[in-house]
C-alpha cells in the first residue's frame, strides 16, 4: 500500500467539532496522504482552526469557496485532488487511527474500485453484518443501499481516483447527493469491496442540515431517488427495482414524521393527507421487504393510526435531542 490518498472535507460551521476531525486525520497510521478541506462559506471559527492546522502541517490544502452547497464543495474538493484514492469525511466527524489504512487494505485485497464499510461508531449502528472481508457484485450492493443495509453516504468509502476522473456532484442535489453520486460509481463497476470493522465516527450535530426536518430537502432526496432510477435506467433488476420502490415509499414515513414533529401539519394537511394515503395504499411493499419483524409491526401501526404514531416518533425525538 503505497498509493497516496486525498481525503476530501466539505466544512460549513462546523468549528465546535473541526479540531478532533482534523487531528484525527493528522495521526493517521498511513501518512501518504492529502487532506482537502473546502470551507463552503463558514461564517463561525472553522478558517481560523483550519489555517492553524494548514500552517503546521503541508498535508492539508485550505481551499475557500462561497456558500454553494456540500455537492459544490466536495466537486472543489475532487478537482483539487491529487491522489490515487479519494475518501471523504464529513466536517463535523472523526476516524481511527489505521481508517486510511483500513480501507487500503480493503480496496487492494478485492482488487476492486471501490470499497465499503458496512459498521460505523454512531448511536444508531446497523445490524447487517458480513464476514470481515469479501468482494460482492455491484447489484447486490445496490440493492442492500436500498434496504438500508448499508450505509448511502461517501464517507465510509474509498474510491480509485482513476474511477471518479469523468463523475462529479450533482450540484443541484442537496439531499441525497452522496446516494446518486455512490450510484453514478456503482454503475461503472463489477464487485466491490466490503469490510465491516469500525473506524468511522459519526457525531450527532444538532445543528447539521441531516439532523434538521426540512421539507424541500426531503422533495430533494425524493428527486435524487428518481434521478438513481434514471441513470440505472435498464440495468435494474427486478428485485433492485423493488427496493427502490421501498426505499422511495418509506419517504412517506419520513415526511408525515417531520411535520408532525413540526408542529406543521395543519399548514402542509394536503401533503399530510397525501403521505397517509400512500402508506396505507402501499402497506403491503412494507410487509414485503421490510426485513425487520418489530418494523413491520411499526407499519401497521402507521396503516391504522398513523399521526398518533408520528406524534409518539416526536416525543422520542424531543427525548433524545
Amino acid at each position: 500500500m503505497n498509493g497516496k490518498v486525498s481525503v476530501i472535507i466539505p466544512v460549513y460551521n462546523v468549528g465546535k467539532y473541526l479540531k478532533r476531525g482534523i487531528s484525527s486525520l493528522l495521526n493517521q497510521d498511513y501518512t501518504n496522504i492529502e487532506i482537502i478541506i473546502v470551507d463552503n462559506g463558514s461564517t463561525d471559527q472553522s478558517a481560523t482552526i483550519i489555517n492553524s492546522f494548514a500552517a503546521e502541517d503541508t498535508r492539508i490544502v485550505y481551499i475557500l469557496e462561497k456558500r454553494q452547497g456540500v455537492s459544490f464543495a466536495r466537486n472543489a474538493g475532487l478537482k483539487a485532488a491529487t491522489g490515487d484514492y479519494i475518501m471523504f469525511v464529513d466536517g463535523d466527524d472523526w476516524v481511527e487511527p489505521d481508517y486510511v489504512s483500513y480501507f487500503l487494505k480493503l480496496i487492494n485485497k478485492c482488487d476492486a474500485e471501490i470499497a465499503m464499510n458496512t459498521s460505523f461508531y454512531t448511536e444508531r449502528n446497523l445490524n447487517f453484518t458480513y464476514p470481515e472481508l469479501s468482494s460482492v457484485s455491484s447489484s447486490k450492493v445496490i440493492e442492500w443501499i436500498y434496504a438500508s443495509k448499508l450505509n448511502v453516504a461517501v464517507w465510509n468509502k474509498i474510491y480509485r481516483k482513476t474511477l471518479l476522473d469523468n463523475l462529479s456532484f450533482n450540484n443541484e442535489i442537496w439531499f441525497g447527493e452522496g446516494m446518486l453520486f455512490n450510484m453514478k460509481c456503482l454503475k461503472l463497476v463489477d464487485k466491490v469491496a466490503i469490510g465491516n470493522k469500525k473506524v468511522y465516527h459519526q457525531v450527532t450535530n444538532p445543528n447539521s442540515a441531516m439532523r434538521k426536518f426540512n421539507l424541500y430537502s426531503n422533495y430533494c432526496g425524493i428527486a435524487s431517488i428518481w434521478l438513481q432510477r434514471a441513470i440505472l435506467g435498464s440495468e435494474m433488476s427486478p428485485e433492485m427495482e423493488k427496493q427502490w420502490e421501498y426505499h422511495l415509499y418509506r419517504f412517506n414515513r419520513t415526511i408525515l414524521d417531520g411535520l408532525v414533529r413540526t408542529n406543521e401539519v395543519k399548514k402542509e394537511k394536503i401533503i399530510v393527507k397525501e403521505c397517509i394515503r400512500n402508506i396505507r395504499s402501499n402497506i403491503f411493499l412494507a410487509l414485503k421487504y421490510e426485513s425487520r419483524f418489530l418494523q413491520k409491526l411499526v407499519w401497521i401501526a402507521y396503516y391504522i393510526c398513523p399521526i398518533t404514531m408520528s406524534k409518539i416518533v416526536a416525543r422520542r425525538h424531543r427525548k433524545n435531542s
